[in-house]
């Protein structure tokens, strides 16, 4: 009787400690074995099926399950991976799961009140991921975006910046983003942002919005916006990278000096599950390419870039906090020829460097009260550009500064803040809904220095911006905005936009959009001066500004049964006083800035994106129009419209899950063809057809995850080994040779990257 007792009560005690037991599970990416957060866990006892439960995994893997005793199956569902299946026998078990081959819905930011799928936008948002970033195997913003369709590039040769188009616009008419916040900096007679100033490894993605966003984001976003998105946190407790990059420059290279030269360094450290910390440092050496030069004097300059940037933020729900500093110091070296006639004195050269510096604070905070977000940003830039003429002594070393004359600065300080509440007055009722956004902008820019004429100079935009966004439907969506502008120095007008999103189907959506645009001229543009014995460049205080009227549209089609998309786009740009850089005829005039009286561009594309088992095929077809009416007298000589096309193709393929990635890059850039005023011998100005050559780029890389912790990547960059093209078309003080040639790259090169990464894995 005793013995039965006894066996009763410890049977008991057995089943209670089975039900009351409590076991962990971990959920590891298969791949790089990364803790995965946000995947729903079902558990249910295979004796007992009242006992199950049902959790969402954490980012420290503590994933806890109570009262379900074993053995139980065990479900694992998350978007971006294939649910698992599995029985479970033991208290601590770890789940590792595979990533869907389809790819996902893009979350986009840009010009969004809040976080949104690039399928809902009312925008057509382009996104480029790091991912590509790093198959390209970029060391600069330049090589990323020179693939895309209705972005064109050129190079400054006395500089070294990249000069770019959108749609036909120049640069100076696209705004460029650093986490929405605008930059500082512009370089160059073109005046535009250098985007090769950018550390290429602090991008997450990068998201692209053509067309006008003026109600959103102010002056200077006629052509569009490119929205830079830093990376921040990381799901590891720590992480550390190391990046090593070599590459040839032409058939250049040593260790030392030639060729590129690019190693970084990236920690991250999760203080808390909602406390972020993470520091950059990259430094890029470009040894310069000698082309058509000769010994010290080389057709591209040698550059080198060091960068930094620290970043820390708390996440949480219902608030985020982000701070980010980021750093820049560049050395462009113009160095002279060597000079060893006279016996006497050790042979020296007349050098020049350009020097490049810049901070940038970021300070940028999001608050949820209900239904309503209160986005907050400040910022603030210091950017400076030097120019230092010395004589160096080619034997000792030592250098002395030249005459003064010879010797420049331009210095930017920008503050910036921008407030926005959203979803103040929100209503939503059925499938009717309404949301808003109000929003007060401030960007105080004060320029100095020797190639400015006398006194500083500021230039300073205040705003008010609203915008509603009216679903009226699950397939109609209705957005219109407008923007008021202060300008100390201009008087702006009122900038409205209105977009139409319609779903036709499920698989087939409709954008259109109308836009105004505003751009007052920059201080650079209006004070310019910069004379000396090869330079007479100077600003024009009489430019008037830019005022532009945009319409666009697209027709997004993904097939049904098939892993296929295909979009169909066009855009018609119309802009009054446009302001360019104009060089005349006669030498002894001097270069500056001038307004057109009419400067229209118009085109369409047609883009594509397959992927199958391990293929992935993108592309498209784009053509551009460009038009300008460069005097009364010549108008009626001037055709509507000249065009250029354009083609890129994107392939990749994978050889297995954890095989060699294999990539391709396309893009041919057709010719384009441009009226500019020329003066006949009768001194009557007539406009005259100028051209720039057609020519293409072909990059082809591979890459392949060594185990856990390295990646190595190779590639041939440029294959077709283009380095210049005929160009006869005026426009820059530095746009061409005197051969009537554009440097457009250095040649064929190669590469090799190896990647260091090392993280926590709980």
């Amino acid at each position: 009787m005793h013995k039965t007792i006894l066996a009763i009560i410890l049977t008991s005690f057995l089943l209670a400690g089975k039900l009351h037991a409590q076991w962990q599970i971990r959920i590891l990416d298969e791949e790089d074995n990364n803790l995965i957060s946000g995947a729903v866990i079902q558990v249910r006892s295979l004796e007992n099926k009242a006992e199950k439960v049902t959790l969402i995994s954490t980012e420290n893997g503590n994933n806890i399950v109570k009262n379900v005793s074993l053995p139980a199956i065990i479900q694992v569902r998350h978007l971006a991976y294939t649910t698992l299946i599995d029985t479970i026998n033991t208290t601590s078990y770890t789940l590792l799961l595979k990533k869907q081959t389809h790819s996902l819905e893009q979350v986009v930011v840009t010009g969004q009140f809040e976080p949104q799928s690039a399928k809902n936008s009312v925008y057509q948002v382009k996104t480029i991921l790091s991912e590509r970033i790093e198959a390209q195997g970029a060391v600069n913003l330049q090589t990323v975006l020179q693939n895309e369709l209705n972005i064109r590039f050129s190079r400054d040769n006395a500089t070294g910046s990249a000069r770019y188009s959108m749609q036909g616009l120049s640069g100076q008419g696209v705004k460029i983003l650093i986490d929405g916040i605008p930059m500082v900096g512009r370089s160059g007679t073109a005046n535009e942002i250098d985007l090769n100033q950018i550390d290429v490894n602090n991008i997450d993605r990068i998201e692209l919005v053509e067309g006008p966003m003026a109600v959103n984001y102010g002056a200077d976003a006629l052509a569009g916006v490119v929205n830079i998105i830093t990376k921040k946190g990381s799901r590891s407790k720590w992480e550390v990278g190391i990046n090593l990059h070599e590459e040839t420059v032409g058939n250049e290279y040593d260790f030392f000096e030639d060729g590129i030269h690019n190693p970084s360094v990236n920690l991250v450290y999760r203080i808390s599950p909602d406390v972020y910390a993470r520091a950059n440092t990259r430094l890029n050496r470009f040894g310069g390419w000698t082309g058509n030069g000769t010994g010290r004097n080389k057709s591209w300059y040698p550059k080198t870039q060091l960068f930094g940037s620290i970043a820390a933020g708390i996440e949480k729900e219902k608030f985020n906090l982000h701070y980010r500093l980021d750093y820049l110091d560049e050395t462009l070296e113009n160095n002279g020829s060597l000079n060893d006639t006279n016996p006497l004195k050790d042979p020296f050269a007349i050098d020049e460097h350009y020097l490049s510096n810049r901070w940038m604070h970021q300070l940028q905070s999001d608050i949820t009260l209900g239904k309503t977000r209160l986005n907050g940003a400040i910022s603030f830039t210091d950017y400076s550009r030097t120019t230092r003429q010395f004589t160096k002594n080619l034997i000792t070393g030592d250098e002395r500064t030249t005459v003064l004359s010879e010797q420049d600065t331009i210095t930017y300080h920008a503050f910036f803040i921008r407030q926005t509440l959203n979803n103040l007055l929100s209503t939503q009722w059925n499938k009717y809904s309404i949301n808003n956004q109000i929003g007060f902008e401030a960007d105080m820019q004060t320029a100095d220095g020797s190639t400015l004429n006398e006194g500083s100079k500021q230039v300073n935009n205040y705003a008010l911006f609203a915008s509603s966004e009216v679903t009226i439907s699950e397939k109609l969506k209705i957005r219109g905005g407008v923007r008021f502008t202060y300008n100390n120095i201009f008087r702006a007008v009122p900038t409205p936009s209105l977009n139409l999103k319609y779903d036709l189907n499920e698989q087939t959506s409709l954008r259109m959009a109308y836009a105004r645009g505003y751009r007052a001229p920059s201080a650079r543009e209006l004070y310019h001066e910069f004379i000396d014995a090869n330079h007479n460049i100077v600003g024009n205080e009489d430019l008037n500004p830019e005022y532009s009227h945009n319409i666009n549209a697209s027709l997004s089609h993904k097939l049904h049964n098939l892993p296929l998309s295909i979009e169909a786009s066009g855009f018609y740009n119309h802009i009054n006083n446009q302001i360019t850089f104009f060089t005349p005829e006669e030498v002894n005039l001097p270069t500056t800035y001038t307004n057109l009286l009419l400067y229209k561009t118009t085109g369409g594309r047609v883009t594509g994106n397959l992927k199958f088992n391990r293929w992935q095929l993108s592309g498209g077809f784009a053509l551009i129009g460009e038009y300008q009416r460069i005097s009364e007298e010549a108008e009626g000589q001037v055709p509507t419209f000249l065009y250029a096309p354009e083609f890129n193709s994107v392939l990749q393929y994978k050889t297995g899950e954890k095989g060699i990635q294999l990539s391709a890059f396309y893009k041919f850039t057709g010719a384009a063809r441009r009226y500019q005023l020329v003066t006949d011998e009768e001194g009557n100005g007539r406009p005259e057809l100028r051209k720039i050559n057609a020519f293409q780029f072909l990059d082809i890389t591979a890459s392949k995850k060594l185990g856990q912790l390295m990646t190595l990547a190779l590639g041939a960059r440029n294959v077709l080994n283009v380095t210049q093209v005929n160009n006869n078309i005026g426009g820059g003080a530095h746009s061409g040779n005197a051969n009537g040639q554009s440097p457009i790259a250095y040649g064929r090169s190669y590469f090799l990257k190896i990647n260091f990464n090392l993280k926590s894995i709980n």
